[in-house]
């Protein structure tokens, strides 16, 4: 149908000229297609290793994060075991206020 309708268009004598420009339009697209698929491929191998690359570094951070953040509590913990008056009294009130030596 369509080489009926190119030959009706076109003519016959000019059919082989235009297939000629047809192959070269494919062609170039075709290397065009090849070309820009391997720089996408390129592209998409840098992001890969600089995601790599900031994917440990935010690891590495988040370790640390975890490890100060445990030592903290460990130390918080410790220090209120440590105390010899309670931060709140077992009923929930706080402690009374200390009272001074010269004080009655």
């Amino acid at each position: 149908m369509i080489m009926i309708i190119a030959v009706i268009v076109l003519g016959p004598e000019r059919i082989p000229e235009v297939a000629v420009q047809i192959a070269r339009a494919v062609k170039f697209l075709g290397g065009y297609a090849t070309e820009a698929t391997a720089d996408i491929r390129d592209e998409l191998s840098d992001l890969t290793k600089e995601y790599e690359e900031m994917r440990k570094e935010l690891d590495g951070f988040r370790r640390d994060i975890q490890k100060d953040v445990t030592s903290l509590a460990d130390e918080v913990d410790r220090t209120l075991r440590e105390s010899q008056k309670p931060i709140i009294e077992p009923g929930g009130d706080p402690p009374p206020p200390e009272q001074k030596q010269g004080q009655n």
